[in-house]
């Protein structure tokens, strides 16, 4: 017997059907035997499964989100970049073992001996010089190469390393949603209390994977702090509004000038939060909103001394390839960002 978890986003009723209606079609084709397919839902933060599943797909996304940024700085990097990703892969088909065994000692071994195979490829620049984007958006378009085109190839071409909002940014999102009562599912104290005990060791198990995997020196990988995204986007969209859309406006505003060098927002053609997050980013993507988040930082403001707007593009994709203005706009964003990463080295 095989039970399926099916964990769906922020995306929407619409395309939760359309998810559901497609595994229910690919398990009757594969005629499999003996499955069910269990809906979760962010309105108990995912509480279905149970706590130790929770960990090890915690786990799971934690890693995955690390790997690839990795895997796009050894793109974007690497002295061989044939070679960086063949190592790349190897390494994480050994991750994906460990993964499936449900062991954390052993797989925290892996994550040692990945993160010191990673180490010894050969870069072209050190990593902290290497020009960053920051890709963010919708959960699935961000994170799917035919949906983003192979963005993450193209950008590494021109020399910049791909950070992609991490999924487990959501899982985060969705424990705070119920922690401020944001949610319609009525939620008891005892949970309240489980869900505390849930955050901290998912607290520890985030901070423990990023330290081994950072010894890398491929990414710094910090703890996320979905509170403080949360803060930096309510003076534009309110919190109270849930969804994708304020950890879009949220995210891309505290990561320009401060980590990356420029935003790219990318989602389905049509999708809504999407549309919302790109009209208040397209407004207030300049100095003066980046200010605002940390006014006291005086690096920061020697880095956009005489710059009034930071680099930021919103793409919609349909799977197909990008139109020539895209194409266009996106060439003359990469000129932007070069010179934002130039005052950000040298400040």
């Amino acid at each position: 017997e095989v039970l399926i978890y099916f964990m769906p986003t922020a995306s929407g009723p619409c395309r939760f059907g359309q998810y559901y209606v497609f595994m229910e079609d690919l398990v009757k084709r594969l005629e499999l035997p003996d499955v069910a397919l269990f809906s979760l839902t962010s309105e108990n933060a995912y509480a279905g499964p149970g706590k130790h599943f929770q960990l090890r797909a915690w786990c799971a996304l934690v890693i995955s989100d690390v790997m690839e940024d990795i895997r796009s700085m050894i793109l974007a990097n690497a002295t061989d970049t044939e070679y960086g990703i063949k190592i790349f892969n190897e390494e994480w088909n050994l991750i994906l073992e460990e993964i499936e065994r449900g062991d954390f000692s052993k797989l925290k071994k892996q994550l040692v001996r990945t993160s010191e195979y990673f180490s010894r490829i050969p870069m072209k620049l050190p990593p902290k010089e290497v020009p960053t984007i920051c890709l963010i958006g919708e959960i699935f378009v961000r994170r799917d190469s035919i949906s983003r085109q192979y963005l993450t190839g193209r950008l590494a071409k021109s020399g910049f390393a791909t950070v992609c909002s991490p999924i487990a940014e959501w899982i985060l999102y969705s424990d705070y949603l119920v922690k401020k009562d944001l949610v319609d599912y009525k939620v008891s104290i005892r949970e309240k209390l489980e869900l505390i005990i849930k955050q901290k060791y998912m607290a520890s198990y985030e901070k423990r994977i990023k330290s081994i995997l950072s010894r890398s020196g491929l990414v710094h990988a910090e703890p996320l702090d979905v509170e403080a995204i949360i803060d930096n986007a309510k003076s534009y969209i309110s919190p109270n509004l849930t969804g994708e859309a304020v950890l879009t406006v949220g995210g891309t505003i505290t990561e320009v000038a401060s980590g990356a060098c420029g935003a790219i927002a990318i989602g389905p053609f049509g999708c809504m939060p999407n549309r919302l997050s790109e009209s208040i980013l397209n407004t207030m993507m300049n100095r003066e909103g980046k200010l605002a988040t940390d006014p006291t930082n005086k690096r920061l403001r020697k880095i956009l001394m005489n710059i009034e707007d930071l680099p930021f593009l919103a793409i919609e994709s349909d799977g197909s390839p990008f139109p020539q203005l895209i194409n266009a706009k996106l060439e003359t964003f990469c000129l932007r960002a070069e010179r934002l990463h130039k005052r950000m080295l040298d400040a």
